[in-house]
């Protein structure tokens, strides 16, 4: 089932008196107001957020060896630091809410455009902060996407975001990825994730590629 973020509902409905954000907890309906009779059923059908990751494993030769595809994981983190983003201005808005301490840490120069894998398979959870084990040997380590591809159609509408990293192992050792991470920046420590998802091994010797391609649609 992919994972959904309504983070578009409340931006949908400032123009018509702010009613969406009550699905940020923002705006209290503990009164029984009925949500459904205030925001129209396609402005919530077209304000998520939905996608997938995909893996394609390549030798020193440029052969494809495997394929993985699955749906993504969105954490509380980024959805939190999504909200904050769209709704704070100023000098603090890429800042450390001191309230929840997860969230938008790290530099938000460039937002989400930073891919990790590594070597870590336990299942992708609300909760994950890092990847489970992160790779840092040589070759592959964490990197700004080298390509960023947007798209949007009007039949259906939707807008698509795809960022996309080659990793070339340099290592004289075998690795099995098993993982992916989509972060706001290059460093480590302190950094956000958006995102992260485990996927079947990818065994790695000296000279093979593995490319990652996260995938994010808003709209139908």
């Amino acid at each position: 089932m992919n994972s959904t973020i309504a983070v578009l509902v409340a931006a949908l409905a400032l123009t018509s008196g702010g009613l969406g954000l009550v699905s940020t907890g923002i705006l209290d309906t503990s009164d029984g107001m009925d949500l459904a009779s205030v925001i129209p059923k396609q402005s919530a059908a077209t304000a998520l957020i939905a996608g997938h990751v995909e893996v394609w494993h390549h030798d020193s030769e440029g052969n494809l060896l495997a394929y993985r595809q699955i749906d993504n994981e969105v954490v509380t983190g980024g959805e939190h630091c999504i909200l904050k983003m769209l709704f704070t201005a100023g000098s603090d808005r890429g800042a450390n809410n001191t309230a929840t301490n997860e969230v938008c840490t790290g530099a938000l120069t460039t937002g989400w455009n930073v891919i990790a894998i590594g070597t870590g398979s336990t299942a992708a959870a609300d909760a994950d902060t890092a990847l489970g084990t992160e790779s840092t040997v040589s070759g592959l380590s964490r990197a700004a996407a080298s390509t960023v591809t947007w798209q949007t159609t009007d039949s259906p509408s939707l807008s698509k975001i795809q960022l996309s990293e080659t990793f070339t192992s340099a290592d004289s050792s075998s690795h099995t990825i098993t993982e992916s991470g989509l972060f706001n920046s290059t460093t480590v420590s302190g950094s956000t994730m958006l995102a992260r998802q485990v996927f079947t091994g990818v065994a790695l010797s000296n000279g093979d590629s593995i490319t990652i391609t996260w995938t994010f649609t808003v709209g139908n």
